[in-house]
């Protein structure tokens, strides 16, 4: 039973799931692989309970996260964040894309959106790190490869990471014009604008925005610079999941079970 539109872009929709005994989300969507649902239960993945088609149109049932804010509109409200932040951030994103591609599930709409800050079991109010929305990447955070025709790969996936931790650190896009259509030219011929407020997060911006996917920062490398800037004096190589405390306690978080 819907019960009324969820902010943000797409068709997104609060519900009712009888079967299910609880709140969900419904989103219209035009991508159908039920891989999705296989990375139930990862930490920083909305759960996706179903994937189902109406009428003929494909339907996504998530797990609805209260309380919780998407990285733009948080931008939008609260200005650029720190680097430190923004790393931490993209540790989460990062090990969720992994999760995926492990599985042959490439995300494709990765973009500060597709990003859900929610409160986690200590209070911290953006401490839980979730990511949504895969499906086909639009605009300026899709790949060059992907701008031009190629297929969805790891890499395309990075490359929007990258432009999504920019947005985070910066404000605004690292291609941003005034139109679509010139954005999706300047992913393709232009290089991105010189950060001015990424500080020990430029590296792996830079690396993460190299046009060529064949030269562009692979998963572990871009993770161990990421755990860097988080924990300076860790070790680089220490997965997120284990030691950033986003939520306390990820293997208790609670679903709606049918």
């Amino acid at each position: 039973m819907l019960l009324h539109r969820l902010g943000g872009t797409g068709h997104v929709w609060l519900a009712h799931d009888r079967r299910l005994a609880c709140e969900v989300a419904l989103e219209e969507s035009v991508f159908r692989d039920p891989a999705v649902v296989g990375l139930r239960g990862h930490p920083h993945v909305v759960t996706v309970l179903d994937v189902l088609e109406h009428e003929g149109v494909p339907w996504i049932v998530m797990e609805y996260v209260a309380g919780s804010v998407d990285l733009r509109d948080l931008g939008t409200r609260r200005g650029p964040l720190a680097p430190a932040e923004c790393a931490r951030i993209g540790l989460a994103v990062l090990d969720a894309l992994t999760a995926g591609h492990d599985r042959g599930l490439t995300h494709r709409d990765v973009k500060p959106a597709n990003i859900l800050l929610a409160p986690d079991r200590a209070g911290a109010p953006y401490g839980r790190v979730l990511l949504t929305g895969y499906g086909i990447s639009t605009g300026s955070a899709a790949a060059p490869e992907r701008a031009t025709g190629g297929p969805p790969t790891p890499a395309a996936d990075l490359f929007s990471l990258g432009c999504t931790l920019y947005y985070g650190v910066e404000g605004h896009g690292p291609f941003e014009w005034e139109s679509p259509p010139a954005e999706f030219t300047a992913v393709v011929t232009d290089e991105p604008r010189p950060p001015v407020r990424a500080g020990a997060l430029e590296p792996v911006l830079r690396a993460l925005l190299v046009k060529d996917p064949v030269r562009r920062v692979a998963a572990p490398e871009a993770e161990a610079a990421l755990a860097r800037i988080v924990t300076p004096q860790g070790d680089g190589s220490v997965r997120t999941r284990t030691d950033l405390g986003s939520q306390p306690h990820w293997g208790r978080r609670r679903i709606c079970h049918r």
